[in-house]
């Protein structure tokens, strides 16, 4: 994307701490990015970098890619995907051809958290290597030098300088060059190895097409047979696969007659199981109403109880009411009496009170102190009176009380009697519950240890059921590859036998032996009947055999003693010369088995560099060939070469001496050497050749016996597995009904042993309930017996306080008395002392007052009267108010004691029905497991009719490749095979066997090799034209990429030379290759001198000369080749205030050519910005840009700042 492109905006969501989505305007030539530490400012580098292509998750400052999605933070949950989008101003048409006509050229990256990645262009998916190269060779990309991130600045001044000259090649624009080099060389390492592949394969193909046309042709007559053959099988498969059909028909119609019967008992089952369990349920309720009944006849009891008690205190209270009104009468009666005694003792004193008169004024004195005295013990009497009314009042009541606690108390037996019973019920059932409980979770036990059991089985059926499953599954693989392994085999073998047989046929007609020998090998040996006769041994070459590095040596060696004929005697050398000479065959050589003449003297073999051994100790050959092997080749050394053998002949050894290649330098000093001469090696070749075949057919018809066997094997194997899976689905079916029956019942079980847990614990509910009441019983009686106990000590205690106040009234009444005497004493008194008429007016007074005193008790006696009737009414009252409330309570109870009785009959004829209907219940699961048996046996027979038919339908697939079903209709209107299609049949197979091993796949094989060959010759001529054409490309390639690296370092040396003084304020430096005799490899040097310093090595300079000469380069880089932006990331950090003014300035110069973004700490920097956008974090966590506008009329710079942060 050359040109003046510029960079428009920025879309940013959910890339690292930009949660929200964020759009960065850059309408400016420079914009800088200013904020804390950590608020997010480079991850705008980020964004960029990573929507051009970044794929390295530590370049973009995490350990995985996942890693730039916002994870979360405080208040904000993690967003599910991150997604940057770059928009850049096309209006000039500078971009690349495809988006030239573009106004605006779009740029997207998404990522999910499932590492989905997307990659747009103008919203157009496309692949990561298209926007590489949209950037490529522009100075943009994620890793060129327009993006100088933190660190970058120290990498370009410390890195190697072949590392340097990236940036070079980056505005040369060679990268898209070395891209394609890199991808060309790719392909031509590619070409090659097909090359290579392809003519391998041409090769093999050529040995193999003359065998292929041989098999081909055989195989044609197999296919014919094989063809008649299948045609047989089908027919007779057919007709068999009919007859199953019709026995499985019927099997599946009594199955399915037996299926309905079974669902029909199970539905029966189900419904009798539902009523039962109604039945019990409804006995339950039953039970309930028994207990409620027995609750309501014992509560109606104890309140007829309480009655009684409540009738016995009220009348225990009359009585005492009764006792006080006799008491009451009693004392009006001795008023009456005391009365009537004042009376008459006033009629006395009236008589004598005109004696009395005349004492009056005497005793004046004295009778007011006595009358005094008489009025304070009258108040005492009176008072000690009132107590005792009072004290008899409360002994009244006290009685009343302690009749109604010892009533109370009566009842309180009755209560615990009655709930001490009910508990003792209580304990009985819970006995009964025990023993059932004892006797379901015993059938719990066993059914969990059967269902245990049969889960166990049923899991290890089917472990066994994968395993055999697995074993078949692996074991038609193995039987797979046994099948192609077996036909491999037989090609193989077809080869190697028809290659031997060639051979053999070559080594009987003796070719390449000379004629007098082929005709005594032929018809001589054949007109003598046998070698024994003929005394003919064979050929010379038919007795030796060594190693296929020696063949040469010996060949040379022998040379034509090869085609010597090895007879027993001088005699049978005679007879078949004479034949050769009669018959006019040609010549032969014949040598005895044991040779005369002289006897050969073994030299003395030397050793060292150059020799391999003596020729004799390099054969193999029966002990019976030792004698003429030795005659021949006793002498014979072998050496590497002619060289070796003309030094040792030269240093007096008198044998033959022969070389590997098959030279040799004879005894007298001939030369025998040149070309190679395979001629004489051919025999013993030949003979090699045939053993080697031989043994390679018979390892070959050893393994095809051994992978043949291996192949009935699994074929045995897979049918028994077969027969196993089928049992073992048996098992299971049968294990799984067993499962649900066990799995039904445990839950009846389970079932009863809840009911039996419930109602233990309704009873030990209502068993603590009803020792909560005997305790409460205990209780009240314990109250009831402290209350009577207080009420009889109260009356006890009242008792004594009435005998007390009754002393204490009658010792005051004397003391009244004694005191109304000593008054009428002192009246007397008075009387002698003064006139008698007083003294008796003041007894008549007191006897007046006596009376009235007299009245007054009367009418309070009479009032007390008066209120016990009204007691005793009241208490009558509620006596027969309390009679009402008992007769109707007893008959109530009477009437829930009957109910209850019915309710207890009704309840043990629910039990016996209950019993009835289980007992029903048991007969129908006996009924369906014998119906579950049966159909068992018919589901077993209807599998093994399917097992038969799948087994006719895979033997069939197997043997032929073809659906049973498929060719049903060509078959099933023949008659049906009699014993002629049998004995065709086995004729057919003998006909096949005999042809033994076949290339089924020979004709196609021969087609296909044939057409394969020609396609194959002429791929490898486009190949050899490919490689040219790649190779002419890559050398074009490597003089443009040194052209434009020459040309592009020279001009970026000489602005650097000119950048550096400048932004240094004098000063020099330069760029230098390390190899310039090498313009594709060499690295790029930095040599520079600061002001005031010598020139050297970038290494002694300060942190701030080294990142000024850095950003020297860059702008020297920049001048040369403008990238459409250019991307510095806090690039002045370790500037200081004079060096970034005159960085600044530099920028400010070139934005006619690129448009900058700076992300910076420096105000000094942030002055020759058009815009800052200020990046914040008011949530922790997540970054917010707030922008600031600085053109025109400019703020100051420390508002602009705060404005911006």
């Amino acid at each position: 994307m050359g040109g003046r492109v510029k960079i428009k905006k920025l879309q940013i969501v959910g890339f690292k701490s930009f949660v929200d989505t964020t759009t960065v305007h850059f309408d400016h030539d420079i914009t800088c990015v200013v904020g804390p530490n950590g608020c997010g400012k480079s991850n705008i580098v980020d964004a960029i970098k990573w929507c051009m292509g970044e794929q390295s998750p530590s370049r973009l400052r995490g350990k995985q890619m996942e890693d730039i999605i916002f994870s979360g933070a405080e208040g904000r949950g993690p967003h599910g995907f991150a997604e940057v989008t770059m928009t850049f101003d096309n209006r000039d048409g500078l971009a690349p051809a495809e988006y030239s006509d573009y106004a605006e050229i779009q740029v997207t990256r998404r990522l999910d958290r499932q590492g989905n990645s997307d990659y747009l262009i103008n919203r157009t998916p496309v692949r990561l290597l298209d926007i590489t190269n949209l950037f490529l060779g522009t100075g943009v990309g994620k890793r060129a030098y327009s993006i100088i991130e933190q660190g970058r600045i120290g990498f370009i001044v410390t890195s190697k300088p072949e590392d340097r000259r990236s940036m070079i090649e980056e505005a040369a624009g060679i990268s898209k060059f070395k891209l394609s080099k890199r991808a060309a060389e790719r392909k031509m390492d590619q070409t090659r190895q097909n090359l290579l592949r392809v003519t391998d394969i041409i090769g093999e193909l050529e040995r193999s097409l003359a065998s292929l046309k041989r098999q081909a042709q055989k195989a044609e007559r197999y296919k014919r047979y094989k063809k008649e053959m299948r045609d047989l099988d089908l027919w007779v498969a057919s007709h068999r696969f009919l007859e199953l059909r019709g026995q499985m028909g019927s099997v599946s119609a009594r199955l399915s007659q037996a299926s309905e019967d079974m669902q029909a008992s199970r539905h029966a089952l189900v419904a009798s199981e539902a009523s039962v369990e109604a039945e019990r349920v409804a006995l339950l309720q039953q039970g309930s109403e028994v207990e409620r009944g027995q609750s309501h006849a014992y509560e109606l009891d104890n309140s007829v109880r309480q009655l009684e008690g409540l009738i016995r205190q009220q009348q225990d209270r009359q009585a005492a009411l009764i006792e006080r009104k006799d008491l009451a009468s009693r004392e009006l009666r001795q008023l009456e009496e005391q009365r009537q005694g004042l009376h008459e003792e006033a009629s006395t004193v009236r008589l004598s009170l005109g004696e009395l008169e005349a004492l009056e004024a005497e005793t004046g004195e004295l009778l007011a102190d006595v009358q005094a005295e008489l009025e304070i013990r009258k108040n005492a009497a009176e008072e000690a009176e009132s107590k005792l009314q009072s004290a008899r009042t409360d002994l009244a009541e006290g009685r009343a009380r302690v009749a109604g606690a010892e009533a109370v108390l009566e009842g309180y037996d009755g209560r615990r009697s009655e709930v001490r019973a009910r508990l003792e019920r209580l304990q009985e059932e819970l006995q009964a519950l025990a023993a059932r409980e004892v006797e379901f979770k015993q059938q719990r036990g066993e059914l969990e240890a059967r269902m245990h059991g049969l889960r166990s089985g049923k899991s290890e059926t089917a472990d066994r059921h994968a395993e055999i499953e697995a074993s078949l599954a692996s074991g038609k693989d193995a039987l797979h590859r046994a099948d192609a392994e077996v036909d491999s085999l037989r090609e193989a073998l077809a080869v190697t036998s028809s290659r031997l047989r060639s051979i053999n046929e070559i080594h009987e007609r003796f070719e390449g032996v000379g004629a007098g020998a082929q005709a005594v090998l032929t018809g001589y040996a054949s007109a003598a009947g046998d070698s024994s006769r003929s005394g003919l041994v064979g050929l010379v070459a038919d007795r030796l055999e060594c190693a296929p590095e020696h063949v040469r040596a010996l060949g040379a060696a022998l040379g034509g003693a090869l085609e010597y004929l090895l007879v027993n005697d001088t005699d049978s050398a005679l007879r078949a010369a004479d034949y050769l000479a009669r018959e006019e065959k040609g010549r032969a050589t014949f040598l005895p088995r044991s040779p005369t003449g002289a006897p050969r003297v073994v030299p003395q073999f030397p050793t060292g560099m150059g020799i391999v051994a003596p020729l004799l100790t390099l054969l193999r050959y029966s002990q019976t060939d030792d004698s003429w092997v030795r005659y021949l080749l006793f002498d014979v050394l072998v050496v590497d070469d002619l060289q070796t053998a003309a030094r040792l002949h030269r240093d007096g050894f008198q044998g033959k001496l022969v070389t590997l290649d098959g030279q040799a330098l004879l005894r007298d000093g001939a030369v025998v050497g040149g070309a190679k001469d395979e001629s004489a090696a051919h025999l013993l070749r030949l003979k090699r050749e045939i053993r080697e075949l031989e043994e390679l057919a018979a390892s070959q018809r050893a393994a095809l016996e051994q992978a043949t066997a291996q192949q009935g094997g699994l074929r045995s194997s897979i049918a028994e597995g077969q027969a196993a899976i089928d049992s073992a689905r048996v098992q299971a079916h049968d294990a799984e009904l067993e499962i649900l029956g066990s799995e039904r019942d445990l839950r009846l079980v389970e079932l009863e042993l809840q009911r039996i847990e419930e109602r233990r614990r309704e009873i030990a509910d209502t068993d603590g309930e009803g020792r909560a009441a005997l305790s409460q019983v205990d209780v009240d009686e314990a109250n009831s017996r402290r209350m009577l106990s207080e009420a009889q000590h109260v009356v006890t205690h009242t008792e004594e306080a009435v005998q007390v106040a009754e002393s204490v009234l009658v010792e005051r009444r004397r003391v009244v008395e004694e005191q109304l005497a000593k008054a009428t004493e002192v009246k007397v008194a008075a009387t002698q002392s003064r006139e008698r008429a007083d003294r008796e007016r003041s007894v008549i007074g007191q006897l007046e007052r006596a009376v009235a005193e007299l009245d007054a008790r009367e009418a309070r006696l009479r009032e007390d009267v008066a209120v016990a009737d009204r007691d005793r009414g009241q208490a009558a009252g509620r006596i027969l108010l309390h009679h009402g409330r008992l007769s109707e309570t007893a008959h109530e109870a009477a009437m829930a004691r009957q109910e209850l009785s019915r309710q207890r009959a009704d309840f043990d004829e629910a039990q016996t029905q209950l019993g009835i209907s289980e007992a029903s219940l048991k007969e129908l699961r006996s009924s369906i497991d014998v119906q579950s048996t049966e159909l068992n046996e018919l589901t077993l027979r209807d599998r093994e009719i399917s097992l038969s038919l799948e087994h006719l339908e895979e033997q069939v697939q197997d043997k032929h490749r073809v659906e049973l079903a498929y060719v049903l209709g060509d078959h099933h209107a023949r008659p049906v095979p009699d014993a002629e299609v049998t004995a065709r049949a086995e004729e057919l197979q003998r006909l096949i066997d005999r042809m033994g091993e076949i290339n089924l796949t020979a004709i196609e094989e021969y087609e296909e090799n044939a057409q394969r060959y020609e396609y194959l010759t002429a791929q490898r001529r486009d190949l050899d034209d490919a490689l040219n054409k790649l190779d002419k490309a890559i050398r074009q390639m490597n003089r443009e990429s040194r052209a434009l690296f020459r040309e592009a370092f020279a001009a970026i040396n000489e602005r650097f030379k000119r950048i550096f003084p400048m932004l240094f304020r004098g000063g020099k430096a330069e760029l230098r290759l390390t190899d310039p005799q090498d313009m594709l490899e060499t690295g790029v040097e930095i040599i520079a001198q600061p002001p005031g310093k010598r020139l050297g090595s970038l290494e002694l300079m300060s942190g701030g000369e080294k990142a000024l000469t850095a950003v020297a380069l860059i702008f020297a880089i920049f001048q040369y080749k403008p990238s459409p932006f250019c991307l510095l990331d806090e690039v002045d950090a370790p500037l200081d205030e004079a060096n970034i003014g005159r960085f600044a300035e530099t920028i400010q110069q070139m934005t006619d050519r690129s448009q900058f973004i700076i992300i910076t700490h420096s105000k000094r920097t942030m002055e020759f910005a058009d815009v800052l956008y200020g990046v914040t974090m008011e949530q922790p966590g997540v970054s917010k840009l707030v922008s600031v506008e600085l053109r025109g009329e400019k703020r100051p710079l420390s508002q602009s700042v705060e404005a911006a942060e």
